[in-house]
């Protein structure tokens, strides 16, 4: 009688904890949440919202999934004059020493500044010099505008630069089918 009693107990006690779990995940299933895309440095953070436990990290090469594919319906980032000409973009993060282009290492005042006069390079031809000597992803050798290419080899992402432009449009993605799609194929990526 004693064991039949402990069994019994086991099994209401299981049953209990199983009724608790189906609960639990049944009020998660039901809640619906809104994918919103908040880009810092570095990395994409998707988030859920309402607040829950799940967010998800998608490094930020997964900018180029999309706008470097060649889809018309998407901003592609090789259109872009800035990518493809770089120019004064350059130097928001290049800076430019005196030490590393010496002189007498024929290069002039001339060839960078466009006057023999000492001061801020100027723009030829609707770029900075920098770009008529130094091409990438060698310094020696031409570009052919693909910065974004040269940029993530070196371990620089497209969130380094773009941060407020991002969430302008991925901030107000809603839930349709289209990006729950891509957020299932993110959290595959990090495996949660």
């Amino acid at each position: 009688m004693k064991q039949y009693r402990t069994i019994l107990q086991l099994v209401f006690v299981t049953i209990a904890i199983f009724a608790f779990f189906v609960v639990i995940f049944h009020e998660m299933e039901n809640r619906v949440e809104t994918p919103q895309v908040q880009v810092r440095h570095n990395d994409a953070k998707v988030e859920n919202n309402p607040a829950s436990n799940l967010t998800i990290y998608v490094s930020g090469d997964v900018c180029e999934g999309c706008h470097m594919s060649g889809k018309p319906f998407i901003p592609q980032a090789l259109t872009v004059k800035a990518h493809a000409g770089g120019g004064a973009y350059c130097l928001s993060c290049h800076k430019i020493s005196h030490e590393k282009h010496p002189i007498n290492a024929n290069v002039t005042c001339e060839k960078c500044h466009g006057t023999t006069t000492p001061g801020i390079p100027v723009f030829v031809n609707g770029s900075i010099p920098c770009n008529n000597c130094h091409g990438y992803p060698d310094p020696l050798l031409p570009s052919g505008g693909n910065l974004i290419t040269i940029h993530r080899a070196r371990g620089v992402a497209c969130t380094n630069c773009h941060t407020d432009e991002c969430t302008k449009c991925h901030s107000e993605i809603g839930t349709d089918a289209k990006w729950e799609k891509r957020l299932t194929h993110f959290r595959t990526i990090v495996g949660t």
